[in-house]
């Protein structure tokens, strides 16, 4: 007759688990609050390469309905300068920040923000500054 091993566990049954409801306080959307909207549209100092050529740099940052920074959306832009005009795209850095560059000849540079795909949210377009342009040399 086989005696019972005084150290082996019993098992127990997992406790029932109750599922909290989803506070009220939160946006129902995502992360942040709609609508998010372009706050600051600027041109920095322009940066002059060995070859001649030129580099503007557009920063542009996104923040929401309170005021929060968006960070992790994605942007569109068409970037417009004296030899070439491209359609740009990147997500904006933890503080809701994001940088396009463009490098050419001396002569007139514009930036247009086409899209914040805001992961669901809405981009009020007239909320904020979308465009902005320079003209080097």
């Amino acid at each position: 007759m086989a005696l019972p091993n005084p150290f082996a566990r019993r098992r127990t049954p997992p406790p029932d688990l109750v599922l909290e409801p989803h506070p009220d306080d939160l946006p129902k959307t995502g992360l942040f609050t709609e609508p998010v909207r372009v706050t600051d549209l600027q041109v920095l100092d322009p940066e002059t390469l060995d070859d001649g050529r030129h580099r503007v740099t557009f920063l542009i940052e996104v923040r929401d309905a309170d005021g929060k920074r968006c960070s992790d959306l994605s942007v569109e832009a068409r970037v417009r300068g004296p030899e070439r005009t491209r359609t740009v795209q990147g997500t904006t850095d933890m503080f809701g920040r994001i940088r396009f560059r463009m490098a050419s000849t001396a002569g007139d540079y514009a930036i247009e923000v086409t899209d914040v795909a805001a992961q669901g949210l809405a981009w009020d377009r007239a909320a904020g500054t979308t465009e902005a342009s320079t003209t080097v040399g």
